[in-house]
């Protein structure tokens, strides 16, 4: 298996699905990234398809209802500073052969929400960080099909 473990001195970047738990205030994931803070001096970094999904879910509500409630407009803003204060990994020519590397051994019906965590995935490797999701199960997937030379992916999960 390509997948290892997320040790203190590696740096990571945050799944979408950690950066929304952080939007909503959720306590462990606050402790999770106020404790990488002080080890790193640093906020974990973000991908720029982590920012792309944030934004979009708010940019989607916003064009189904109508209009953004205070509520949203709130998260939104409170999404853009978190953004604003941490690195952004680019998609950039090495992210883009591992993607097409995993995605060529994936199955040819993979949904949207598979492909944008091969695109994160591939983003962090790129960078050579290690990645904090919920969503292990997809990250093990696209893990087994890494190319040899990104074959390890770290992976931390941070639970409610």
């Amino acid at each position: 298996m390509a997948i290892g473990a997320v040790s203190p001195d590696i740096r990571v970047a945050l799944d979408t699905n950690i950066l929304t738990a952080w939007r909503y205030g959720e306590q462990n994931i606050l402790r999770e990234v106020i404790a990488y803070q002080a080890t790193h001096k640093l906020l974990p970094a973000l991908t720029s398809i982590t920012v792309f999904e944030s934004l979009h879910g708010f940019e989607s509500g916003a064009k189904e209802s109508g209009v953004q409630d205070s509520s949203a407009n709130e998260g939104l803003e409170r999404i853009k500073f978190f953004i604003e204060n941490c690195s952004i990994l680019d998609f950039n020519q090495t992210a883009a052969t591992v993607a097409a590397y995993v995605c060529g051994r994936l199955s040819k019906n993979m949904s949207r929400d598979l492909l944008k965590d091969v695109f994160i995935a591939a983003t962090a490797l790129a960078h050579g960080y290690g990645l904090v999701s919920r969503n292990r199960k997809d990250f093990m997937l696209i893990a087994d099909h890494l190319p040899p030379s990104h074959p390890i992916l770290r992976l931390a999960v941070w639970k409610h």
